[in-house]
Order: C-alpha cells, then sequence, then structure tokens
C-alpha cells in the first residue's frame, strides 16, 4: 500500500465521521418534529442533502449566479428533508433550525472538553 492510498482511505474515514457526526443533530431533531424516523432515516437525508446542495450550488456557481444557488441549495435541503422525514415545508424548516442549534450545542459542549467537531458547513 501506498501513500496514496492511505490518504484515499483517510479521506474516506473523515467523510464518514463526518456524515456520522452531521447526522446525529439532524436525527434528534427529527426526532422532535416526528417520532417515527429512525437513524437511518437522518443518514439518507444528510447524506441525499449534501448532494443536492453541492449539485445546485456548482451548477448555479457555474452560470454566474452563486449567491442564487444558495438560496436554491437551501430549500433543495429542505425539500429532501420533507420527502425523508415526511413532513410539510414548515416541518422540514424546523428539522433545519432544530439540527443547527443542536450542532452548535454539542459542538461547543465537545469544545469545553478540547475536542473538535467535523463540520460539513
Amino acid at each position: 500500500m501506498d501513500i496514496h492510498s492511505h490518504g484515499i482511505i483517510g479521506a474516506v474515514i473523515v467523510f464518514l465521521i463526518a456524515w456520522i457526526v452531521t447526522s446525529i443533530p439532524v436525527w434528534l431533531a427529527s426526532k422532535a418534529v416526528s417520532k417515527e424516523n429512525s437513524f437511518g432515516d437522518a443518514l439518507i437525508a444528510t447524506l441525499f442533502a449534501f448532494i443536492v446542495y453541492t449539485i445546485i450550488t456548482f451548477i448555479f456557481a457555474f452560470i454566474g449566479f452563486p449567491f442564487i444557488g444558495i438560496i436554491v441549495g437551501i430549500i433543495g435541503i429542505l425539500a429532501v428533508f420533507k420527502a425523508i422525514f415526511e413532513t410539510g415545508w414548515l416541518g422540514a424548516i424546523a428539522i433545519a433550525v432544530l439540527a443547527i442549534i443542536i450542532y452548535v450545542i454539542i459542538a461547543f459542549i465537545l469544545g469545553l472538553f478540547g475536542i473538535a467537531v467535523v463540520h460539513l458547513f
């Protein structure tokens, strides 16, 4: 195994950790909105939300409208949450806002212990 394969393995490990850490607040927030959501739903939601947001912002940046891309990307994230968690638009917004608040609280608490949280924001 050469140095390049370790870099790929390391990148995959960091991605998986970041994916799980980001999914925890989404899962907790989705539980507040609807009790029937699993951690697997949160994992799928965060993965698809990341993919949708990345594609949308890339397309809009490519055509010269990056700010509009961010707005449409956020709407894309909400659409993913709406579909996966089977809620309305307000429920999707509630999940997103609660997830951000929970993420900040978790990051702050871990920071008090000197642990840095991997972030995707």
